[in-house]
Protein backbone atom coordinates (compact mmCIF):
# COMPACT_ATOMS: atom_id res chain seq x y z
CA UNK A 1 0.00 0.00 0.00
CA UNK A 2 2.35 2.75 -1.21
CA UNK A 3 0.10 5.82 -0.86
CA UNK A 4 1.25 8.67 1.36
CA UNK A 5 -0.81 9.91 4.30
CA UNK A 6 -3.55 12.40 3.47
CA UNK A 7 -6.73 13.96 4.85
CA UNK A 8 -10.03 15.30 3.47
CA UNK A 9 -12.74 17.32 5.21
CA UNK A 10 -16.05 18.85 4.21
CA UNK A 11 -15.23 21.96 6.26
CA UNK A 12 -15.43 25.04 4.05
CA UNK A 13 -17.31 23.23 1.25
CA UNK A 14 -20.91 23.78 0.21
CA UNK A 15 -23.31 20.83 0.70
CA UNK A 16 -23.39 19.77 -2.98
CA UNK A 17 -19.62 20.15 -3.37
CA UNK A 18 -19.02 18.11 -0.21
CA UNK A 19 -21.39 15.31 -1.26
CA UNK A 20 -19.78 15.09 -4.69
CA UNK A 21 -16.27 15.16 -3.24
CA UNK A 22 -16.86 12.50 -0.59
CA UNK A 23 -16.91 9.36 -2.78
CA UNK A 24 -14.36 10.91 -5.11
CA UNK A 25 -11.68 10.88 -2.41
CA UNK A 26 -11.80 7.07 -2.36
CA UNK A 27 -11.66 6.76 -6.14
CA UNK A 28 -9.00 9.42 -6.65
CA UNK A 29 -6.77 8.08 -3.90
CA UNK A 30 -7.44 4.47 -4.93
CA UNK A 31 -7.84 3.36 -1.33
CA UNK A 32 -10.67 0.96 -2.13
CA UNK A 33 -13.31 0.82 -4.89
CA UNK A 34 -16.69 1.86 -3.49
CA UNK A 35 -19.98 3.48 -4.44
CA UNK A 36 -21.57 5.85 -1.93
CA UNK A 37 -25.18 7.02 -1.58
CA UNK A 38 -25.51 9.84 0.96
CA UNK A 39 -28.90 10.04 2.70
CA UNK A 40 -28.58 13.55 4.21
CA UNK A 41 -27.05 15.75 1.52
CA UNK A 42 -28.29 19.01 3.07
CA UNK A 43 -26.39 18.47 6.33
CA UNK A 44 -23.29 16.76 5.08
CA UNK A 45 -20.42 16.90 7.58
CA UNK A 46 -17.53 14.48 7.17
CA UNK A 47 -13.79 13.91 7.37
CA UNK A 48 -11.46 11.14 6.22
CA UNK A 49 -7.85 10.65 7.32
CA UNK A 50 -5.63 8.01 5.72
CA UNK A 51 -2.50 6.79 7.53
CA UNK A 52 0.12 4.23 6.56
CA UNK A 53 1.23 1.86 9.35
CA UNK A 54 3.99 -0.30 7.92
CA UNK A 55 2.24 -2.61 5.44
CA UNK A 56 -1.18 -1.55 6.75
CA UNK A 57 -3.42 1.41 5.96
CA UNK A 58 -5.85 3.01 8.38
CA UNK A 59 -8.85 5.09 7.31
CA UNK A 60 -10.38 7.16 10.13
CA UNK A 61 -13.67 8.75 9.16
CA UNK A 62 -16.76 10.54 10.37
CA UNK A 63 -19.75 10.68 8.03
CA UNK A 64 -23.55 11.09 8.04
CA UNK A 65 -25.97 8.29 7.22
CA UNK A 66 -25.13 6.65 3.90
CA UNK A 67 -25.00 3.41 1.95
CA UNK A 68 -21.59 2.07 0.89
CA UNK A 69 -21.34 -0.61 -1.80
CA UNK A 70 -18.02 -2.34 -2.40
CA UNK A 71 -18.19 -4.28 -5.69
CA UNK A 72 -16.47 -7.60 -6.23
CA UNK A 73 -12.87 -6.90 -7.26
CA UNK A 74 -11.51 -10.38 -7.95
CA UNK A 75 -13.01 -13.61 -6.58
CA UNK A 76 -9.58 -15.27 -6.82
CA UNK A 77 -7.00 -12.51 -6.21
CA UNK A 78 -3.27 -13.00 -6.36
CA UNK A 79 -2.18 -13.92 -2.81
CA UNK A 80 0.07 -10.88 -2.65
CA UNK A 81 -2.83 -8.53 -3.52
CA UNK A 82 -5.50 -10.04 -1.24
CA UNK A 83 -6.65 -7.47 1.35
CA UNK A 84 -8.94 -7.66 4.38
CA UNK A 85 -10.82 -4.79 6.07
CA UNK A 86 -11.17 -4.59 9.84
CA UNK A 87 -14.16 -2.25 10.24
CA UNK A 88 -14.51 -0.78 13.75
CA UNK A 89 -17.60 1.29 14.61
CA UNK A 90 -16.57 3.83 17.26
CA UNK A 91 -19.99 5.53 17.08
CA UNK A 92 -23.04 4.63 15.00
CA UNK A 93 -23.77 1.28 13.40
CA UNK A 94 -23.55 -0.59 10.09
CA UNK A 95 -26.12 -3.04 8.76
CA UNK A 96 -24.34 -5.07 6.12
CA UNK A 97 -24.31 -8.05 3.83
CA UNK A 98 -21.63 -9.81 1.84
CA UNK A 99 -21.36 -12.96 -0.25
CA UNK A 100 -21.82 -15.07 2.90
CA UNK A 101 -24.39 -13.50 5.25
CA UNK A 102 -26.25 -10.48 6.61
CA UNK A 103 -24.79 -8.85 9.73
CA UNK A 104 -24.93 -5.74 11.93
CA UNK A 105 -21.93 -3.98 13.48
CA UNK A 106 -23.08 -1.91 16.46
CA UNK A 107 -21.10 0.87 18.15
CA UNK A 108 -18.14 -0.70 19.97
CA UNK A 109 -17.98 -3.70 17.62
CA UNK A 110 -15.78 -4.69 14.69
CA UNK A 111 -15.91 -7.13 11.80
CA UNK A 112 -13.57 -8.46 9.12
CA UNK A 113 -14.57 -8.07 5.44
CA UNK A 114 -12.92 -9.41 2.28
CA UNK A 115 -11.77 -6.64 -0.08
CA UNK A 116 -11.92 -9.01 -3.06
CA UNK A 117 -15.65 -9.72 -2.71
CA UNK A 118 -18.87 -7.73 -2.74
CA UNK A 119 -20.09 -6.20 0.48
CA UNK A 120 -22.64 -3.52 1.32
CA UNK A 121 -22.94 -1.36 4.43
CA UNK A 122 -26.02 0.68 5.35
CA UNK A 123 -24.61 3.17 7.87
CA UNK A 124 -26.14 5.50 10.41
CA UNK A 125 -24.24 8.70 11.17
CA UNK A 126 -20.94 7.31 12.39
CA UNK A 127 -17.30 7.59 13.35
CA UNK A 128 -15.33 4.55 12.29
CA UNK A 129 -11.92 3.07 11.59
CA UNK A 130 -11.20 0.89 8.57
CA UNK A 131 -7.88 -0.95 8.97
CA UNK A 132 -6.88 -2.41 5.59
CA UNK A 133 -4.38 -5.26 5.92
CA UNK A 134 -2.76 -7.79 3.55
CA UNK A 135 -4.25 -11.26 4.04
CA UNK A 136 -0.76 -12.79 4.12
CA UNK A 137 0.17 -10.49 7.00
CA UNK A 138 -3.05 -11.24 8.89
CA UNK A 139 -2.50 -14.98 8.50
CA UNK A 140 0.76 -14.66 10.44
CA UNK A 141 -1.30 -13.63 13.48
CA UNK A 142 -4.73 -15.22 12.99
CA UNK A 143 -5.12 -18.77 11.62
CA UNK A 144 -7.69 -18.97 8.79
CA UNK A 145 -8.93 -15.36 9.17
CA UNK A 146 -11.32 -15.74 6.22
CA UNK A 147 -13.45 -18.04 8.39
CA UNK A 148 -14.16 -15.01 10.61
CA UNK A 149 -15.57 -12.76 7.87
CA UNK A 150 -18.74 -10.72 8.53
CA UNK A 151 -19.02 -11.91 12.14
CA UNK A 152 -19.33 -8.85 14.44
CA UNK A 153 -17.19 -9.03 17.59
CA UNK A 154 -17.15 -6.74 20.61
CA UNK A 155 -14.24 -4.33 21.01
CA UNK A 156 -15.22 -3.75 24.65
CA UNK A 157 -15.19 -7.26 26.11
CA UNK A 158 -12.59 -9.92 26.84
CA UNK A 159 -9.13 -9.22 25.42
CA UNK A 160 -10.34 -6.85 22.69
CA UNK A 161 -10.26 -3.43 24.48
CA UNK A 162 -6.47 -2.93 24.03
CA UNK A 163 -6.96 -3.28 20.27
CA UNK A 164 -9.69 -0.65 20.25
CA UNK A 165 -7.60 1.69 22.38
CA UNK A 166 -4.55 1.39 20.12
CA UNK A 167 -6.62 1.88 16.96
CA UNK A 168 -8.26 5.02 18.34
CA UNK A 169 -4.93 6.39 19.62
CA UNK A 170 -3.30 5.92 16.21
CA UNK A 171 -6.33 7.50 14.54
CA UNK A 172 -6.21 10.60 16.73
CA UNK A 173 -2.47 10.94 17.48
CA UNK A 174 -0.73 8.88 14.79
CA UNK A 175 1.59 11.68 13.74
CA UNK A 176 3.09 11.67 17.27
CA UNK A 177 3.70 7.93 17.50
CA UNK A 178 6.76 7.23 19.74
CA UNK A 179 7.51 3.87 18.08
CA UNK A 180 8.54 2.91 14.53
CA UNK A 181 5.37 2.27 12.53
CA UNK A 182 6.38 -1.28 11.47
CA UNK A 183 6.54 -2.15 15.19
CA UNK A 184 3.11 -0.61 15.72
CA UNK A 185 1.80 -2.81 12.90
CA UNK A 186 3.24 -5.86 14.64
CA UNK A 187 1.53 -4.85 17.88
CA UNK A 188 -1.76 -4.49 16.01
CA UNK A 189 -1.37 -8.01 14.65
CA UNK A 190 -0.84 -9.40 18.14
CA UNK A 191 -3.83 -7.47 19.51
CA UNK A 192 -6.08 -8.63 16.67
CA UNK A 193 -5.13 -12.19 17.61
CA UNK A 194 -6.10 -11.46 21.24
CA UNK A 195 -9.37 -9.83 20.17
CA UNK A 196 -10.53 -12.80 18.09
CA UNK A 197 -9.38 -15.33 20.69
CA UNK A 198 -6.23 -16.81 19.18
CA UNK A 199 -4.04 -18.58 21.75
CA UNK A 200 -0.41 -18.00 20.89
CA UNK A 201 2.24 -20.52 22.04
CA UNK A 202 5.28 -19.35 24.02
CA UNK A 203 7.60 -20.03 21.07
CA UNK A 204 5.60 -17.60 18.94
CA UNK A 205 5.90 -14.88 21.57
CA UNK A 206 9.66 -15.35 21.66
CA UNK A 207 9.81 -15.10 17.88
CA UNK A 208 7.70 -11.94 17.95
CA UNK A 209 10.10 -10.31 20.42
CA UNK A 210 13.07 -11.12 18.20
CA UNK A 211 11.26 -9.73 15.16
CA UNK A 212 10.61 -6.51 17.09
CA UNK A 213 14.30 -6.23 17.98
CA UNK A 214 15.18 -6.61 14.31
CA UNK A 215 12.72 -3.89 13.35
CA UNK A 216 14.12 -1.53 16.01
CA UNK A 217 17.63 -2.06 14.63
CA UNK A 218 16.44 -1.30 11.10
CA UNK A 219 14.62 1.83 12.24
CA UNK A 220 17.50 3.10 14.35
CA UNK A 221 20.33 2.53 11.87
CA UNK A 222 18.65 2.72 8.47
CA UNK A 223 21.11 5.39 7.30
CA UNK A 224 24.07 3.02 7.73
CA UNK A 225 24.82 1.72 4.21
CA UNK A 226 26.56 -1.29 5.76
CA UNK A 227 23.48 -2.43 7.70
CA UNK A 228 22.77 -6.01 6.65
CA UNK A 229 20.87 -9.10 7.78
CA UNK A 230 24.19 -10.74 8.66
CA UNK A 231 25.17 -7.84 10.95
CA UNK A 232 21.85 -7.74 12.80
CA UNK A 233 21.66 -11.53 13.11
CA UNK A 234 25.16 -11.61 14.61
CA UNK A 235 24.25 -8.92 17.16
CA UNK A 236 21.15 -10.88 18.21
CA UNK A 237 23.02 -14.19 18.37
CA UNK A 238 20.92 -15.88 15.69
CA UNK A 239 21.61 -17.07 12.16
CA UNK A 240 20.88 -15.01 9.08
CA UNK A 241 18.52 -17.75 7.91
CA UNK A 242 16.55 -17.61 11.17
CA UNK A 243 16.37 -13.82 10.98
CA UNK A 244 14.94 -14.05 7.49
CA UNK A 245 12.40 -16.67 8.57
CA UNK A 246 11.27 -14.48 11.50
CA UNK A 247 10.50 -11.60 9.16
CA UNK A 248 8.94 -13.90 6.56
CA UNK A 249 6.57 -15.16 9.25
CA UNK A 250 5.46 -11.55 9.69
CA UNK A 251 4.84 -11.25 5.96
CA UNK A 252 7.90 -9.14 5.17
CA UNK A 253 11.68 -9.25 4.63
CA UNK A 254 14.79 -7.41 5.82
CA UNK A 255 15.32 -5.63 2.50
CA UNK A 256 11.65 -4.63 2.20
CA UNK A 257 11.55 -3.10 5.69
CA UNK A 258 14.96 -1.43 5.34
CA UNK A 259 13.97 0.16 2.04
CA UNK A 260 10.61 1.25 3.47
CA UNK A 261 12.24 3.00 6.43
CA UNK A 262 14.90 4.61 4.22
CA UNK A 263 12.28 5.84 1.75
CA UNK A 264 10.17 7.29 4.57
CA UNK A 265 13.24 9.23 5.71
CA UNK A 266 13.91 10.36 2.12
CA UNK A 267 10.31 11.56 1.82
CA UNK A 268 10.80 13.75 4.90
CA UNK A 269 14.05 15.23 3.58
CA UNK A 270 12.57 15.90 0.13
CA UNK A 271 9.52 17.72 1.48
CA UNK A 272 11.08 19.53 4.47
CA UNK A 273 11.68 23.22 3.58
CA UNK A 274 14.92 23.12 5.56
CA UNK A 275 16.43 20.50 3.26
CA UNK A 276 14.88 21.47 -0.08
CA UNK A 277 18.27 22.61 -1.42
CA UNK A 278 19.97 19.28 -0.78
CA UNK A 279 20.79 17.42 -4.02
CA UNK A 280 18.82 14.21 -4.54
CA UNK A 281 22.06 12.21 -4.54
CA UNK A 282 22.95 13.62 -1.11
CA UNK A 283 19.52 12.71 0.23
CA UNK A 284 19.97 9.18 -1.11
CA UNK A 285 23.31 8.91 0.68
CA UNK A 286 21.93 10.30 3.96
CA UNK A 287 19.20 7.65 3.85
CA UNK A 288 21.62 4.76 3.33
CA UNK A 289 21.45 4.41 -0.48
CA UNK A 290 24.91 4.31 -2.06
CA UNK A 291 23.48 4.01 -5.60
CA UNK A 292 21.35 7.06 -6.56
CA UNK A 293 19.89 5.11 -9.50
CA UNK A 294 18.66 2.31 -7.24
CA UNK A 295 17.27 4.94 -4.85
CA UNK A 296 15.39 6.61 -7.70
CA UNK A 297 13.86 3.32 -8.87
CA UNK A 298 12.76 2.32 -5.37
CA UNK A 299 11.35 5.79 -4.67
CA UNK A 300 9.33 5.79 -7.88
CA UNK A 301 8.00 2.32 -7.10
CA UNK A 302 6.89 3.46 -3.63
CA UNK A 303 5.55 6.96 -4.37
CA UNK A 304 4.74 6.70 -8.09
CA UNK A 305 7.00 9.70 -8.78
CA UNK A 306 10.69 10.44 -9.13
CA UNK A 307 12.39 12.09 -6.13
CA UNK A 308 12.64 15.39 -8.03
CA UNK A 309 9.04 15.13 -9.20
CA UNK A 310 7.87 14.36 -5.67
CA UNK A 311 9.78 17.35 -4.31
CA UNK A 312 8.19 19.67 -6.88
CA UNK A 313 4.69 18.39 -6.02
CA UNK A 314 5.22 19.02 -2.32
Amino acid sequence: MPHRDWAWTSDGLGPSEAVEGWPDVFVRRQETPIEVEVYEAERFDAFLISRGIGQLRMLHMRAPAQKVVHPEVDPEPDPGDHLVHLIYAIEGSFTGRDHQRNFTVEAGEFALLDNSHFFELDCTAHEAIDLIVPLRWLEQHVPDPLTLLSQPMSMRDGWAPPLGTLLETIARQGENCPMPLPLVAEQLGNLIAFAVGVREPTASRTSARLAQQIMRRIEGDCADPELSPEMVASELGISKRYLQSLLANSGTSFVRELNAVRLDKANILLTDPRTRDLPVAEIAFRCGFLDPGYFGRQFRKRFNATPRGWRSMN
